[in-house]
């Protein structure tokens, strides 16, 4: 978690960020502690109206849901899509159910393992009385944006942003899916869904005026708001999103979304995502690949090409593959801990690469550069991986934190300090990286690496190679 506070000129004046972390349930799930959420983010808030904070805005990572009762106390912890508890959920569907699944593209994503609605269908089947309680409008069950606001300010809203992104809210007219709630039994219970920049109440005498998911803050953050414009964000994950001007249900595995909604006028983008970059680097890190960030980059740097780690912690969505798991390829007894490092690079981008050639296939070429913002993005040599295997330009704005800096963008906007003309200008690059590779190389290897991924998906339920063995 993140507490940003910039002045009126958009300078980032104060930064502090604390790990909140997950919790191994004794069921082997990985959840996240909402009561410490939630004091977290008042200890932000607090601090911030002492830094001379007098708005604020909530940045919430999304696809997580939990239970909390009217008076704001968590029912449960923070649930999650990394532990896959939402397969239950899909291998119980009737058999009608999993018929309109396999026929409909929207929804075949909508009744996956890692979909908010299924997610919120366990919870109910799990928490005894909490069905009834969301009835009678004694507790409240939805996505963390919902839940940090509700404890700020007693209001139950959702953002356009974070709610077309739980499979129950049409992202064209924001209305609730009837078909799902019905496939799924859920209770009609939902929060008001608001703009991005909206009157949600204040906290101790701050005024809260900008909700929003953290990867379409990104996109605000360097500007990617018109058609064609493409940005990613590599921390926890990898996500690109791309504006497409008009809502694309694209299937494939990607992600139609609400980039930004404001005075009702929505711009549309389409996503895809590697679950685990982040996870991964942390990963390489505890197991002694390298001590620091710095020794990372030099080991990358130096190291020879020809190791492949595949980025699936997580399984991958783009293609469907949620029960593959992470693999390393081209071990020989000259691999070294550099080759693994600069081998995770190398699987990243290439699949990110995969990923933008998908969304080129079904809404049109991407704009150049993509930007790339986030933790990783501050590896020189994972950048120049990326503008290799994806042929674009890659910039890297000053600020990497690009997801506070479109909360901040937006309440300049709310403040009336900038133009919604404005959201759109990109940022100055802090360095520009150039691919290298020719067009046919960069086919060759990206035809390659799909072959590849075609060989595992076919192996995906293989014990070995699901990690279920």
């Amino acid at each position: 978690m993140k507490l940003a506070v910039y002045d009126e000129g958009l300078s980032r004046v104060y930064y502090e960020r604390v790990r909140v972390g997950f919790e191994r349930t004794v069921g082997g799930y990985v959840e996240q502690n909402a009561a410490k959420l939630a004091e977290v983010v008042k200890g932000f808030a607090r601090k911030a109206k002492g830094l001379g904070a007098r708005k604020l805005g909530l940045c919430t990572y999304r696809a997580s849901v939990l239970a909390w009762s009217k008076d704001g106390v968590p029912l449960t912890n923070i649930i999650t899509w990394i532990d896959g508890r939402g397969r239950e959920v899909v291998e119980k569907l009737p058999g009608y159910a999993r018929f309109l699944r396999n026929i409909s593209g929207a929804l075949s994503q909508i009744l996956s393992p890692d979909s908010p609605a299924v997610l919120m269908r366990w919870i109910f089947d799990h928490v005894e009385g909490l069905r009834e309680r969301v009835e009678r409008g004694d507790a409240y069950l939805w996505t963390v944006d919902s839940y940090v606001l509700y404890t700020l300010t007693g209001k139950f809203y959702s953002d356009a942003t974070n709610a077309a992104l739980t499979g129950l809210i049409h992202p064209r007219n924001l209305e609730e899916i009837d078909v799902v709630f019905s496939l799924l039994k859920l209770p009609r219970r939902v929060p008001e869904v608001v703009d991005n920049v909206v009157d949600a109440g204040s906290f101790e005498g701050l005024d809260i005026s900008v909700l929003i998911a953290d990867q379409q803050s990104a996109s605000v953050a360097v500007g990617a708001l018109r058609e064609g414009a493409i940005e990613s964000v590599h921390g926890t994950g990898s996500f690109v999103e791309q504006c497409t001007g008009r809502l694309a249900m694209v299937g494939g595995g990607l992600v139609p979304l609400i980039l930004l909604s404001l005075d009702g006028q929505r711009v549309y983008g389409v996503e895809g995502f590697v679950r685990t970059t982040g996870s991964i680097v942390e990963w390489l890190r505890e197991a002694g690949f390298f001590s620091s960030y710095e020794e990372m980059e030099e080991l990358a740097s130096r190291a020879g090409r020809g190791v492949l780690v595949l980025p699936a912690f997580g399984g991958f969505r783009c293609p469907r593959a949620s029960r593959l798991r992470g693999l390393i390829t081209g071990l020989h007894p000259g691999v070294g801990r550099g080759e693994v490092v600069a081998g995770l690079a190398w699987g990243v981008a290439l699949h990110i690469a995969y990923i933008i050639r998908e969304i080129r296939r079904r809404v049109g070429a991407p704009r150049s550069p993509l930007w790339a913002s986030g933790g990783y993005s501050q590896s020189d040599y994972f950048l120049q991986v990326l503008a290799d295997a994806t042929g674009l330009k890659v910039a890297r704005p000053v600020d990497v934190e690009s997801s506070c800096r479109g909360v901040a963008k937006l309440l300049a906007l709310a403040d009336g300090r900038i133009s919604r003309k404005e959201l759109e200008e990109p940022p100055p690059p802090g360095k520009v990286f150039e691919p290298r590779l020719s067009g046919e190389e960069r086919e060759r290897l990206l035809e390659s690496y799909s072959e590849f991924l075609e060989v595992v998906r076919k192996w995906e339920k293989n014990p070995i190679l699901s990690g279920s063995f």
